[in-house]
């Protein structure tokens, strides 16, 4: 596993990681882009795997958008702005961006809340699918004081995006 945890002050939130089988013969590189500061709720991996004709990469880069409330939005939007930028560097790559968005954007039926036009804002200028909408067989990832919700995403590009046959979502 490759991760960036939360401190043990920390009772939730925040953190995330990558877990890879070291028999799947996947190569895993931590990506340090441009001088971005990574924090604890982003991080970026390149998987290198074998494919019939050789090997091919996918950039992964997993986040973590804090809950809605004071100082949330100018955080998250910050957090956009350092993915963006890995995303911009390696478009011509499978790019997938996934992980906790805590975004509300209408999957359910319920409303989109702020975090999730940050969400549905970003997909749209990036040209990624937003695949809990258009191929999760699962469209709930959070349940909990009798509600249920769609709030962990995964987003592909075109080119990864060619290469997903299956998301079942949660």
């Amino acid at each position: 596993m490759i991760g960036k945890g939360r401190s043990k002050q920390q009772k939730k939130g925040g953190g995330v990681g990558v877990l890879v089988r070291q028999e799947a013969g996947i190569d895993v590189e931590e990506l340090d882009v441009g001088g971005c500061e990574m924090g604890e709720d982003i991080m970026a991996v390149r998987l290198e795997y074998k494919v019939r004709k050789g090997r091919e990469r996918i950039l992964v880069i997993v986040c973590y958008m804090t809950v809605e409330g004071t100082g949330a939005r100018a955080e998250n939007e910050r957090k956009y702005r350092i993915v963006q930028r890995v995303v911009e560097q390696n478009r011509s790559e499978n790019v997938i961006v996934m992980g906790d968005m805590n975004g509300h954007i209408g999957v359910l039926g319920e409303e989109v809340n702020g975090n999730g036009q940050l969400l549905l804002d970003f997909a749209e200028e990036n040209e990624l699918e937003i695949l809990n909408v258009t191929l999760a067989e699962r469209r709930v990832t959070w349940s909990g004081r009798e509600n249920e919700s769609a709030i962990d995403f995964m987003l592909v590009n075109r080119k990864a995006r060619e290469r997903v046959r299956k998301y079942v979502g949660g």
